[in-house]
């Protein structure tokens, strides 16, 4: 399996279509080991990743968490589960368990309230949905906690049909 990872240029802006892409974890400024990424810095509050998609299109982003599957196998070799941090993946009510556990956050400002929703640390899976869009356009801010994060947000376009009866 391909993964396409998306490179970082002065725009920030990401075309969506239906063949997934990928927002690697350096992208997030202040990361020092790519330091392109954090001198353009896409992805930041002032200048967030914007992902666009076709018109009649929503955006579906998922959480390719690696940071989880390396604490699962911390555990599993200490066996003790007292060590383990517990987090909870992105919420319907758009919080983290606390910031430690915030990777970002999605801004859909075309849903009729702007919705923020935080990408949080997935608790055991590896993959995790964490939203799909109400329109073609979205916002990505991601947070930089001082903890080196190993993680993909999966970006992709689907037309999402809604049957009336």
């Amino acid at each position: 399996m391909l993964i396409t990872v998306v490179e970082p240029d002065r725009s920030c802006v990401v075309s969506v279509t239906s063949s997934p892409l990928h927002i690697a974890a350096a992208a997030a400024a202040g990361v020092d080991s790519w330091s392109t990424q954090s001198n353009i810095g896409c992805g930041t509050k002032t200048q967030p990743w914007m992902l666009e998609a076709p018109a009649g299109q929503r955006i579906n982003i998922s959480l390719l968490d690696f940071t989880a599957a390396a604490r699962l196998t911390s555990q599993h070799l200490s066996r003790s589960t007292s060590r383990i941090i517990t987090s909870s993946s992105s919420s319907s009510s758009g919080s983290c368990v606390d910031e430690n556990h915030q990777y970002g956050y999605i801004i859909d400002k075309s849903s009729v309230n702007k919705k923020n929703v935080s990408v949080c640390h997935a608790r055991s899976n590896r993959q995790t949905h964490v939203y799909l869009s109400t329109s073609n356009i979205l916002q990505l801010v991601l947070t930089n906690n001082g903890q080196r994060e190993n993680f993909l947000l999966r970006v992709e376009g689907m037309y999402v049909h809604i049957l009336y009866i």
